[in-house]
Parts: structure tokens; C-alpha cells; sequence
């Protein structure tokens, strides 16, 4: 299930990112020019401080929690900080419609890990952070991805597929990212 942002940051078209995980970035950053390349409709900034983010990024050594407006959440206990994942949590309005005013990403703390293999991890979190709930068949949204020479790739790719990056995303992501950021119409199911 997709949830779109609050109409104010919809309606701008851009999400703001704070990194409080240092040790990722580089491929933090790499991750922002790749996510922005992919032109979904919202374009990803720096933010000047955490405060006025979107989107804060946090790194996970063990329990890690993250509060927001007096909110606390956590990546969940099957996160582990030695594993090439990362866990996104939006913070959402339960009125009818859900929309999201926050995001919080956790990216695991001692994983061993090239740039390329966290810019894909961060590239997906950005996705979910943007409002994409859901895993594609394809592409940078595929559920389970593994290593290849120094990117990563879905366990289950085509034939002549590379290793990411550079990104590539499937049909159901680029369609509801669509849907979300760009006023498309709602996505057939695949």
C-alpha cells in the first residue's frame, strides 16, 4: 500500500534528508543524486539541520531508537546492524487518508559493505521513505537482493541483468511513484 506525503510537501515536490549516519556518507550522498536521476515527481535536498528534515537517516549499532514529536520507533528486532539492509519508518497521520509527516531510516552500523552495495540499500530506503510500502518484482524494490562483484542485485533477475548501480526500477515502483508525486493515476495491478 502506498502513502503519500502531507499535501504541503507533495504539492512541493521535494523531500529534505539529514544524515546522522556518518559512516554511510558517501554512499548517502551517491544515493541522493541516483534517486533524483530517477525522476519520480519529488527531488531529494539537503536539509540544513535535523529538525527541519524529512527524512532523517540513523545508524544502528544494536537497539537503536529514533523519536520524533514525541513518537519512538525502531527499526524492529529482526534488524541486525552486521547485515546489508536497512529499515525505513514513516510517521503518519491515522486519519482517513493516511499521509506520512515524517520518515526515519535506519542503516545498519557494522556492516561490511562497498559505497555501491549502501547506495543501492539507501536508494531503496528513499523509495519507502517517499511513501512506496510495497516490494517490486523488479528492479531496486525487489524484496531480497544479494552481492555481485561490488553492487547488488535481486535474488531472482533476469538473464542479462547487472549489478545495481546504476539503478534500475521496475514498472509497479515507477507507476506508484507516479501515482504519489506526479498527480498519476492509481497503478493497475501486474
Amino acid at each position: 500500500m502506498a502513502i503519500p506525503w502531507i499535501k504541503r510537501v507533495r504539492e512541493g515536490g521535494e523531500l529534505s534528508v539529514f544524515n546522522k549516519a556518518n559512516t554511510w556518507t558517501d554512499a548517502v550522498n551517491a544515493a541522493v543524486e541516483a534517486f533524483n536521476r530517477l525522476s519520480f515527481g519529488v527531488t531529494l535536498v539537503k536539509a540544513q539541520d535535523e529538525k527541519s528534515a524529512n527524512i532523517v537517516l540513523v545508524l544502528a549499532n544494536g537497539h537503536t531508537d529514533y523519536t520524533y514529536q514525541g513518537t519512538t520507533v525502531t527499526p524492529g528486532a529482526d534488524f541486525s546492524p552486521e547485515r546489508l539492509h536497512g529499515k525505513t519508518r514513516a510517521f503518519y497521520y491515522d486519519a482517513s487518508p493516511k499521509e506520512i509527516f515524517f520518515a526515519a531510516t535506519f542503516l545498519p552500523g557494522k556492516v561490511k559493505g562497498t559505497k555501491k552495495q549502501k547506495e543501492v540499500i539507501v536508494v531503496h530506503e528513499f523509495i519507502h521513505a517517499a511513501g512506496m510500502d510495497e516490494h517490486d518484482d523488479r528492479g531496486i524494490m525487489f524484496a531480497n537482493m544479494g552481492e555481485s562483484g561490488d553492487g547488488l542485485i535481486e535474488y531472482l533477475h533476469d538473464k542479462n541483468s547487472k549489478a545495481m548501480p546504476p539503478i534500475r526500477v521496475g514498472g509497479q515502483t515507477a507507476c506508484i511513484m507516479k501515482m504519489l508525486w506526479s498527480s498519476g493515476a492509481a497503478c493497475k495491478a501486474s
